[in-house]
């Protein structure tokens, strides 16, 4: 099931909720009660570990057309 992110246009509150797209529209603010919500984005950052056989190795630390 997907997260999402919401903020109250009501109160002010910021929750998150586990719920299928199709049930969203249905999501009430744990504060007050109310439906009336905006979507929150938040970033998400990732590293990836270890090599790749397509990486250059050079001095930039990957490929990126330094050779």
């Amino acid at each position: 099931m997907p997260t999402y992110t919401f903020r109250c246009e009501n109160c002010g509150e910021e929750y998150t909720t586990f719920t299928f797209y199709s049930k969203v529209e249905e999501v009430k603010c744990p504060q007050c009660g109310s439906k009336e919500k905006e979507r929150v984005y938040k970033k998400v950052s990732f590293s990836v570990q270890g090599g790749s056989s397509t990486s250059c190795g050079g001095s930039c630390g990957g490929c990126s057309g330094c050779g």
